[in-house]
């Protein structure tokens, strides 16, 4: 039998052959892995900088959130300039994490320069330690970025195959969640979700209840019926649209739920609303 590769030689062979940092993060977007283990001189230049934080970790957010929606690689440019990929990484046919590769320097005239100006700006540190972050980041064209791409998609791949990305049911259950909370207003189905996430409906409904204390139903239930009684409150939206606008077939079939788990119709519900709103003002 071949010896399997572990995920920190898979990270140490792609930094060798081209210098750039890897990451690989779970759903939660908690860093399980990394290499080097003191990262990029000039992330560091970024991550201490409050602003540079912040939006950085927006940049990491935004782009986890288009690989768990396109569920493919998502190359893209920070807020430095920067040339970043995200790539997918898949625990027995489910989404189980990330895996990160930045920063990379576009090899074009007045591209450092222009990276050094947004470091100026937001104050990243002196005129040397800038110069010195910018020296060192690594420079790639955009032909040069193609070939990485694949290069690291391949290592995606075997980790994948080899099961080297570490996976908790927690992790599983979380990512349902945040699933049934973006997709809510769309049709969906427990055999849906369990051809999504890789799981026997047995399975999946048992994992999800040991960690939220309910059902995959109740707790979409409870998603929809509270964005609808939202949409009650605040819009003029007639009874019909805000059932078919958070994911209810029709509208009899809305207001049989609503009442079984509000305690009254959808109307009873919005008149209620205005009256204590009234007595209020």
């Amino acid at each position: 039998m071949s010896e399997i590769i572990s995920l920190e030689d898979i990270l140490k062979q792609l930094y060798a052959i081209s210098g750039i940092l890897i990451d690989v993060y779970d759903l939660e977007g908690h860093s399980v892995a990394r290499y080097p283990d003191t990262g990029a001189y000039f992330c560091s230049l970024v991550t201490r900088n409050s602003q540079g934080c912040e939006r950085c970790g927006r940049d990491n957010r935004e782009a986890f959130a288009t690989v768990r929606e396109e569920h493919k690689v998502h190359i893209y440019r920070c807020h430095m300039g920067l040339y970043e990929a995200v790539f997918p990484l898949y625990h027995y046919g489910r989404l189980a994490g990330y895996m990160m590769t930045g920063q990379m320097l576009e090899k074009r005239e007045g591209a450092a320069e222009e990276v050094m100006q947004k470091a100026r700006q937001m104050n990243l540190g002196s005129e040397e330690e800038i110069a010195e972050g910018v020296k060192k980041l690594v420079r790639i064209d955009l032909e040069e970025i193609g070939a990485f791409v694949t290069m690291c998609r391949v290592c995606a791949d075997y980790i994948a195959n080899h099961h080297q990305f570490p996976v908790t049911a927690t992790g599983t259950a979380k990512e349902i969640i945040r699933y049934l909370e973006e997709h809510y207003r769309e049709d969906i189905t427990l055999e849906g979700l369990c051809r999504w996430f890789g799981y026997s409906k047995t399975r999946l409904n048992q994992l999800f209840r040991e960690y939220t204390g309910t059902s995959v139903y109740r707790y979409l239930m409870g998603v929809r019926l509270t964005n609808a009684c939202r949409s009650l409150r605040n819009s003029e939206k007639s009874i019909y649209s805000v059932a078919l606008e958070n994911g209810f077939s029709n509208q009899n079939y809305f207001s049989r739920q609503f009442k079984k788990y509000i305690g009254c119709t959808p109307g009873e519900y919005r008149r209620n609303q205005e009256r204590e709103g009234g007595q209020k003002a």
